[in-house]
């Protein structure tokens, strides 16, 4: 088994195969552009290339070589769940995608993924697997805490390189199923963690930090990700809280 996520959603830890984001333009890849682009008065906005059907039945297809189970993580807001279904559908029976779509928020990921590894071995099916997620879904809320969450948030925003900013006023948002954007408080980040973990009183608290080197209270995990990476020049806190 093959546990595969998007470049855009990578914590890059041991028990995951990135996928290589490709762009449009001069650089064709994320890192590259990263490291060469400066930004100027305005943000630089990648731009993400388009899959097409037949590229990703081919990089499957390479991948299926050495695996017969690959489960995807995937951006929903970059790469098109439709196709990937199709392009389940094609690959059975012998061959077994699971794509699993995420909203941009890591900590999310980072909890999703920590519940599949809990039931994989358990004879389960892809069915069984997204009732699971969906069950679990519906039991936490996702957060944003950054001096810029719309550039968190919003996938037009995000994938660009900004250059960084002085603000020292954080911002806590929160996501909400619907897909509507909540600002809760702005101040210090210590205020607002303490009125997040006061607010929900949650049985656990998953997050991922970016360019934020600070302990949290009350977390059950907490991963600090690359600073050199999307949205280039914006520190964040994504969070969820399980009810």
């Amino acid at each position: 088994m093959l546990l595969l996520v998007d470049e855009v959603l990578s914590l890059n830890e041991e028990d995951e195969m990135v996928r290589e984001a490709s762009l449009k333009g001069k650089y064709t890849h994320l890192q590259d552009a990263i490291r060469f682009i400066k930004p100027g008065i305005s943000p630089k906005k990648l731009i993400f290339k388009d899959p097409t059907m037949d590229g990703e039945l081919e990089y499957f297809t390479n991948l299926f070589k050495d695996h017969d189970k690959i489960i995807y993580f995937y951006d929903e807001r970059f790469v098109s769940g439709e196709m990937l279904d199709r392009l389940q559908n094609w690959l059975l029976p012998n061959k077994v995608l699971w794509p699993i779509p995420i909203r941009g928020n890591k900590a999310e990921y980072l909890f999703l993924k920590n519940e599949i590894q809990k039931i994989i071995h358990n004879g389960v099916n892809y069915n069984d697997v997204m009732n699971h997620i969906q069950n679990m879904k519906s039991k936490i809320s996702s957060w944003v805490i950054s001096p810029s969450p719309m550039k968190v948030i919003r996938a037009n925003k995000y994938s660009a390189i900004y250059k960084e900013g002085k603000k020292k006023i954080f911002m806590l948002t929160e996501v909400l199923p619907n897909r509507r954007i909540k600002t809760h408080q702005s101040g210090d980040l210590d205020g607002l963690w303490k009125f997040l973990i006061e607010k929900k009183d949650a049985k656990e608290i998953w997050v991922v930090g970016k360019a934020i080197e600070k302990d949290l209270p009350n977390v059950k995990k907490h991963i600090q990700t690359e600073s050199a990476s999307l949205p280039v020049g914006i520190p964040y806190i994504q969070a969820v809280t399980i009810n």
